[in-house]
């Protein structure tokens, strides 16, 4: 019998990750514009951490959403306001494709930094009292910011043989660099990755240091929020079968 987890999800973050298509006749830089007040709206709700929707230069017409929220029960209210009603009519009127792959809820473990305060890219968690657990997936997430808004798309398609590359290696699930044309200097990244191993041996390769070398060639904007890694527990669609978004997990 199923149930939900409640107790066990009261103080865990959830992330929501994923992408939707459109016809590549859209022009997906306006479509972004034109839902920013709900955008700024979702941003306004208590429990959001983040919020955003991202164009990807390297697969025209695909849009990734990236959601932080301090709980399955702030991600649960989210679903049941205007903001989330009144984004998806204004997606809705637009030529959205069939989807591919789920858009997924992520269940977080613990989470911190990429680099640690040496600094060096970690891949195992090294404040935590497990440094490694082998069957948890691991998520990449944060923004960079660049100083020349004209230059960030040219700057991710001119990174696509070092982003085609980690998508070859093993355990890579998704690598994808996005921009938001909310703050079109800003570009989100999002990773996941099978494990902790995995990630470990991608911030190894020469695929990433050919990344860093390529983002280091473009002026940058220091921000206050470093990129993180979130190590999940639990993943399910955030869709369940009869086609409701659900902010809560089931668990057997």
């Amino acid at each position: 019998m199923l149930r939900f987890g409640l107790n066990q999800e009261t103080h865990l973050t959830v992330i929501v990750a994923g992408y939707v298509d459109f016809d590549t006749s859209e022009n997906i830089a306006e479509m972004l514009l034109s839902v920013q007040p709900l955008i700024a709206g979702a941003l306004s709700e208590t429990g959001c951490i983040a919020y955003s929707w991202t164009e990807d230069h390297l697969s025209p017409g695909r849009v990734w959403v990236f959601e932080e929220w301090e709980s399955s029960d702030t991600l649960d209210a989210h679903l049941n306001t205007d903001w989330y009603r009144n984004m998806l009519a204004q997606l809705g009127s637009h030529q959205m494709l069939p989807p591919t792959r789920p858009i997924y809820k992520y269940r977080i473990e613990h989470q911190e930094p990429v680099y640690d305060d040496s600094p060096k890219a970690r891949g195992y968690f090294f404040t935590a009292e497990e440094t490694i657990k082998p069957d948890m997936p691991v998520i990449v997430g944060g923004v960079l910011q660049f100083a020349n808004v004209d230059e960030v798309p040219e700057i991710l398609k001119s990174a696509r043989p070092h982003i085609d590359g980690a998508l070859t290696e093993t355990g890579c699930i998704a690598y994808s660099w996005t921009q938001c044309h909310v703050n079109p200097g800003r570009v989100v990244v999002y990773e996941e990755w099978v494990s902790s191993e995995t990630l470990e041996a991608h911030l190894n390769s020469h695929f990433y240091r050919d990344m860093g070398a390529h983002l280091s060639s473009f002026e940058r904007v220091q921000t206050d929020s470093p990129v993180l890694k979130y190590r999940v527990d639990l993943q399910q669609p955030v869709y369940d079968e009869t086609g409701i978004a659900k902010g809560h997990f089931v668990e057997s």
